[in-house]
């Protein structure tokens, strides 16, 4: 090995332990943000009442990645928790549209349908119960069962020729 390599493996080295105590320093940051803001559960309750990861993340005061590495940092149940609650902002952003339909004015129609799309195409984005997305359609062929169906079936000689010689696909 040359000395440059074992230069460049070591500036890689100390580059690689000063990102991780960084990720570590941001997570402490984040740690504090969270019980600063009320903890876990207030988080997850901003969530589940229709509030975005960016929106929290500026009331925080962290980034988003940060935000994301804080959720996996608490192991599968914050993870199952942070996932229940995205689920429920869905039902709180349909909520919503209806709100907003119902308080808007005839100035305001524009902006009330910009609003209630905007926040009817996230919900779908949330949960699979609000989205516009085609059903996948169920097609049957009949032509084809058909055909099967006379292929299978029990063939009878015909001028003379043996069952075992005619081919019944």
């Amino acid at each position: 090995m040359s000395r440059d390599t074992l230069a460049e493996m070591a500036d890689q080295g100390a580059a690689n332990i000063a990102a991780a105590q960084s990720k570590k320093a941001e997570l402490s940051v984040a740690n504090k943000a969270v019980h600063k803001f009320g903890g876990e559960d207030a988080v997850l309750e901003y969530i589940a009442n229709g509030g975005t990861t960016s929106a929290l993340c500026k009331v925080l005061g962290i980034g988003t990645a940060t935000f994301d590495r804080w959720v996996d940092r608490g192991g599968e149940g914050r993870t199952a928790a942070y996932a229940r609650a995205r689920t429920r902002s869905a039902q709180s952003l349909a909520e919503q549209t209806i709100d907003i339909a119902d308080t808007a004015t005839i100035q305001e129609v524009q902006l009330a349908k910009l609003r209630c799309d905007r926040r009817a195409w996230l919900a779908g984005k949330l949960s699979d119960e609000y989205s516009d997305k085609a059903q996948p359609l169920v097609n049957i062929d009949l032509g084809s069962l058909a055909l099967d169906a006379l292929r299978h079936r029990i063939v009878t000689p015909v001028n003379g020729l043996d069952k075992d010689t005619i081919d019944e696909g």
